[in-house]
């Protein structure tokens, strides 16, 4: 098989973390810049954002065709990847990267068989392997959960809701005022509720508030807070999920929510 090559073209403006970038990938454009909590401009991505994703986006799909070669139940994986960058102020350099996969559709019972899976994956992910030397690059909490609702049924419930939230004026106000990409929120929002549907009951809520928690620093309203759970339980009810799984998942949201209303 021949060499393959791979082209992208950047332009940068400014000095060090206070400038910004465009990127072009094929027919992609995308905005680059310094993380705003390392003193950049906080505008699109990062390269530490390129960075990571480029492992977690190599992880991924070398797991899913792992765990299909040795034959384990997998409908889909979700990675969430993490990093840690140490001496900001002087030598700035990535010190760790976690990968915590997900899978879909998997059974529990063979939890050491997927575990075995995911460190095979790591190592034989190859961008994964470009950076093994320079970072500590290990993989983290694998979680094997049954699929109780299909996963495109879930996309469907988030598209129907995210049709009514947009018909809020508060709602749709707030968006256009903060510049937020309705599309991203709708993407976290299927991982998000599929990990609540189809996740392992005994990690209770603990990893889904520590998520909320780490993406969200807004406050609301009590009142904001009965709108979108009404709109979300209205949107619930019209599924054909089963009836637990409408109740339970309710439930979460309710819970979810608490910490955000003052």
């Amino acid at each position: 098989m021949k060499d393959s090559s791979f082209e992208v073209q950047l332009n940068w403006s400014g000095t060090g973390r206070k400038g910004e970038g465009k990127i072009t990938i094929g027919q992609e454009l995308l905005m680059v810049s310094g993380p705003e909590n390392m003193g950049g401009k906080g505008v699109g991505l990062s390269p530490e954002d390129l960075l990571i994703s480029a492992v977690g986006s190599c992880y991924s799909g070398t797991l899913f065709s792992l765990l299909a070669l040795k034959g384990l139940p997998v409908q889909r994986v979700a990675i969430n990847t993490e990093s840690t960058v140490i001496n900001q102020l002087t030598e700035a350099k990535f010190s760790r990267l976690l990968v915590h996969p997900t899978i879909f559709g998997g059974n529990p019972a063979l939890q050491a068989e997927y575990e075995k899976a995911a460190e095979d994956a790591r190592e034989n992910c190859f961008i994964g392997k470009t950076i093994a030397s320079n970072v500590d690059y290990r993989v983290g909490t694998v979680r094997v959960n049954e699929m109780i609702v299909a996963q495109e049924k879930i996309d469907v419930l988030v598209d129907d809701f995210y049709a009514k939230l947009v018909k809020d004026p508060y709602f749709s106000n707030m968006f256009a005022e903060r510049g937020v990409n309705v599309e991203v929120l709708k993407e976290r929002q299927r991982i998000f509720i599929s990990r609540l549907i189809n996740g392992n009951p005994t990690d209770g809520n603990q990893s889904e508030k520590e998520q909320v928690q780490k993406r969200h620093s807004f406050s609301t309203t009590p009142e904001r807070a009965e709108i979108w759970l009404g709109l979300m339980g209205e949107t619930v009810r019209e599924t054909d999920f089963p009836e637990s799984v409408k109740e339970n998942l309710m439930e979460k949201m309710g819970e979810l929510m608490k910490p955000f209303v003052r």
